[in-house]
């Protein structure tokens, strides 16, 4: 149905519950789609779309989380932060969209079902096309969360999932029974369905071209003329028809599911947060035990009892839906987390290859560095520091020389001009 737990660690497994269907009536059809920040139950809708021929509804919706990654790809919308405002920004035509809250939203689509209803006394049937089917447990915990589940479940009857039509209907025709392949197939039409809109409108014409081999007389009506409450759709989808009511004690029973659970998370928590082969897996096998309605306590008492014979008799005692791997994998961890003489199992180490060829890159570096910065031995410094005394006192030597011979050319230059004075001296005192 939905998420495997209400943490960010855990994957998404699918709970196989059987469509209970609904009986006959006059029902209208209405294909319907909405945006998430992920598929969990505490998860939010971001848009909620629905779709007929006479009418569209659309509303955004602004999340108090932000969006994870994945679905921000996968919707093309995120959360724009802007010191304290939020703001949702469509990032297809890279414009902010208007948004409400929640309850507005949801109460707004109430009253656009209600007004489609029109003359389908026995109420809506919400067409969707999920793989593991987690939009209708969000939808009605959203409801649930703002009083609405009685006004919603007045008005609409059930879900029917054209993932489950299109897998009975075209079995022979293709393996794939995506949205994107079914539109293409089906549809001659590769659009993009990353908005909630577009999904809606998908659904709704896949139903109505696969409801074209329920007409006999096949010149009455085009796919066109459809208006979602003619016999052969309302017959082809009862079957397929989930009621409310049934979808609610899913819920229900998944939420029991949910906390027998979390009771295991000192058994498998560092399983859970290491790599996502080992998360998978640890996943899978606390889900076995959830399942068969073992809890914490059970596998407890078990192991005191009868310490790792215990564990092995209540394991195959209760569980018949695991292979034999997964239960000697189970009896591993269970008994090295209960035996305190025993360590607990824990994850793989992680090796980054990266990384380690940069610490050893760092590494050369610095020994290069060292050798360019190594001083040389006491007695290489000493000879170092002769030759450069040597060296000094030679130039000093030089200098003092070539500075003595400048001053006696000095000198004599001054001795010669004095006495050339002193001649013209005399001459001029004669004459």
């Amino acid at each position: 149905m939905v998420q495997n737990e209400i943490t960010n660690e855990t994957p998404v497994v699918k709970i196989e519950n059987p469509v209970k269907g609904v009986e006959e009536g006059r029902y209208r059809l209405v294909g319907w789609a909405v945006d998430t920040t992920g598929r969990r139950l505490i998860d939010e809708i971001c848009q909620i779309a629905g779709y007929t021929p006479d009418s569209k509804f659309s509303q955004y919706i602004m999340p108090f989380s932000d969006i994870r990654l994945i679905y921000r790809r996968r919707h093309s919308i995120r959360v724009i932060n802007m010191g304290r405002y939020r703001m949702l920004k469509d990032l297809r035509t890279n414009k902010f969209v208007k948004t409400k809250s929640e309850i507005s939203a949801l109460t707004d689509f109430i009253v656009w079902l209600e007004q489609v209803k029109g003359d389908a006394t026995d109420g809506i049937i919400l067409l969707f096309h999920d793989v593991h089917k987690y939009t209708p447990a969000m939808l009605l915990e959203s409801f649930r969360r703002h009083g609405l589940s009685e006004r919603f479940a007045n008005v609409v009857k059930g879900f029917a999932n054209c993932y489950d039509i299109s897998q009975d209907k075209c079995a022979n025709t293709t393996k794939s029974y995506t949205l994107r392949t079914m539109s293409k197939v089906l549809l001659n039409k590769e659009e993009d369905i990353s908005s909630a809109v577009t999904r809606a409108q998908t659904c709704y014409e896949i139903v109505v071209h696969l409801g074209q081999g329920e007409i006999q007389d096949l010149d009455s009506k085009g796919s066109g003329d459809c208006k979602g409450n003619e016999v052969h759709l309302i017959n082809l989808v009862r079957p397929y028809t989930n009621p409310v009511s049934a979808e609610e004690e899913e819920i229900a029973e998944f939420k029991v599911l949910l906390e027998r659970q979390n009771t295991f998370k000192p058994v498998f928590g560092a399983l859970l947060r290491a790599t996502p082969v080992e998360r998978q897996h640890a996943s899978h096998l606390r889900r076995i035990l959830a399942e068969n309605k073992i809890d914490y306590d059970k596998l407890k008492n078990a192991f005191e009892t009868d310490s790792k014979d215990g564990l092995e008799k209540l394991l195959k005692a209760e569980i018949s839906n695991a292979k034999e791997e997964d239960l000697a994998n189970l009896l591993e961890i269970l008994d090295c987390f209960f035996d305190p003489e025993k360590k607990p199992v824990q994850p793989k180490p992680r090796y980054f290859q990266n990384n380690r060829k940069g610490l050893r890159r760092n590494k050369e570096n610095r020994d290069k560095n060292a050798n360019m910065t190594k001083t040389p031995p006491l007695t290489e410094v000493t000879e170092i520091k002769a030759e450069n005394t040597s060296e000094i006192k030679a130039e000093n030597k030089s200098e003092i020389k070539s500075e003595i011979k400048s001053e006696m050319k000095t000198e004599s230059l001054e001795a010669s001009s004095v006495s050339d004075t002193t001649v013209n001296n005399m001459s001029s005192a004669t004459a």
